[in-house]
């Protein structure tokens, strides 16, 4: 799934970009009924001076940073139709050093919500629901949603909560139908269009509302309607179990070494990060989007997009910018476009400590000319604490974007360690670096950050992940 906090979607520090021409994407039309009524192909044109010099750069950024241990991945840059980087780098699997291209296959995490978005947003201009709909009528059962609508799912502004319906390293399959009863069973967090809790409850919801809406399954009605007549045709509901060509392995690092997290369920997560895709299909997913009337009408596109449909929308140095982030465990995913400009950028990493605030950021700097640093290796240091000094850091934290979670942080034999309700985040050391800051493991900037009160007393801890996600919690005991 994604990460829980809805910053990780799109870093607001993002550098931004040079003017350039906007080309239509090419579209190929087909005649049988039997195959897509269109499809984007991906053009690459030989780059000539300066797109030539730009790609170069990203080249070089991107080969800096895997070699730093930093990243893992597949990365697509264009500007309109002008392909200025296209390239693997790193491995999809390391036990048999298979390398990463832009046929890999990865789980996108989160940027799964843009798909089933538009889905909705199809089904309305198919006349077959409307998003001011109350959600009880496709969930009848869900007497506590009374007064949900389709569009407070959309944007996050339901009130249900994030997660806590199943676990995503149970190795059982879970029909919509039990997910839904598991979910529509919580409580909700606030009343229906009081708040905001960014939900992936909400989105799997979403999936069943599609089902019921469509008659068809989730997977089928997106294929039909959203991937196939793009052509992409390496885009699709993911499950852990599937063997499948070009797929990617995950990883996260531990001590400067790849490590695996213990094996997760995606499948469950249905319309909420459950799809898996290539940085191509991402491209053409990007170019039809943003070409109205493609595979959406004006409208819709434009709906979704100002209220944050599955996507989100801000203005950065007085440039506009629209995408999505994502995370599962062991991978990372970062879709972003820049109207004005028509540039895309686009990455789908199988490494975890992916920096998702700075990728992003000095990627558009290269683009626009804009300064940035080549990234460096990153060895960090551990300072010695006492017994006495490890104490005041131990206790139970809860998490602010969901509740139902905690993180436990203990001492054991004069070293801490935190457990977490996050797979694979068993007993995991934590290291002391100075000012109350700890690191799980050197070659990553990723910290965990206690707070203080007024009388100096530990009372929070703020997690900082992928160099820009600050995900804060309360010590709750």
């Amino acid at each position: 799934m994604s990460a829980k906090h809805p910053v990780l979607l799109i870093i607001i520090g993002i550098a931004v970009i040079l003017a350039a021409g906007c080309t239509q994407p090419a579209v190929e039309k087909q005649t049988s009924q039997e195959t897509p009524v269109l499809t984007m192909t991906v053009p690459v044109t030989p780059l000539t001076s300066p797109d030539a010099a730009v790609s170069q750069k990203l080249d070089n950024y991107m080969v800096a940073l895997t070699d730093a241990g930093r990243f893992s991945g597949t990365v697509f840059v264009a500007r309109g139709d002008t392909v200025l980087l296209s390239k693997g780098y790193g491995m999809a699997n390391y036990e048999f050093s298979v390398p990463n291209t832009p046929q890999t296959v990865f789980p996108v995490g989160s940027n799964t919500k843009q798909f089933t978005a538009a889905a909705i947003m199809k089904l309305q201009e198919q006349g077959k629901l409307n998003v001011s709909d109350p959600v009880t009528l496709y969930i009848p059962n869900a007497t506590k949603w009374k007064d949900i609508r389709i569009y407070h799912l959309l944007n996050h502004t339901a009130g249900v909560q994030s997660d806590g319906a199943f676990s995503i390293t149970d190795p059982a399959d879970l029909t919509l139908t039990e997910t839904m009863e598991r979910i529509t069973s919580l409580p909700l967090t606030f009343e229906p269009g009081s708040g905001y809790t960014y939900s992936n409850n909400g989105y799997i919801a979403l999936s069943y509302i599609i089902e019921q809406a469509s008659g068809m399954s989730y997977d089928d009605y997106l294929k039909k309607n959203l991937f196939l007549p793009l052509g992409m045709n390496s885009t699709g509901q993911d499950n852990a179990r599937n063997v499948f060509p070009d797929r990617a392995s995950g990883y996260t690092t531990m001590d400067g070494k790849h490590i695996h997290y213990d094996l997760q369920n995606i499948h469950n997560s249905w319309g909420a990060g459950s799809v898996h895709s290539t940085t191509e299909d991402m491209f053409r997913w990007v170019r039809a989007f943003h070409t109205p009337g493609t595979i959406l009408s004006p409208e819709s596109t434009v709906a979704m997009v100002d209220n944050h449909y599955g996507i989100v929308k801000g203005i950065v140095k007085n440039r506009t910018y629209s995408g999505h982030g994502g995370r599962n465990f062991g991978f990372t995913s970062y879709t972003l476009y820049y109207p004005e400009t028509d540039v895309s950028i686009t990455f789908l990493s199988n490494h975890d400590r992916t920096p998702m605030g700075s990728l992003p950021n000095d990627l558009s700097a290269i683009v626009f000319g804009e300064p940035y640093s080549l990234p460096q290796k990153i060895d960090r240091k551990a300072v010695p604490l006492t017994t006495g000094t490890l104490a005041e850091y131990t206790g139970t934290y809860a998490p602010e974007w969901e509740k139902s979670w905690t993180i436990t942080v203990y001492a054991d034999d004069n070293r801490l360690f935190y457990d977490s309700v996050m797979p694979g985040d068993k007993k995991v050391e934590l290291f002391y670096e100075g000012k109350d800051t700890f690191f799980v493991t050197p070659e990553s900037n990723d910290a965990f950050i206690f707070t203080r009160n007024a009388s100096g007393k530990v009372d929070g801890l703020k997690m900082y992940t992928m160099e820009g996600v600050n995900d804060e919690s309360e010590k709750v005991s």
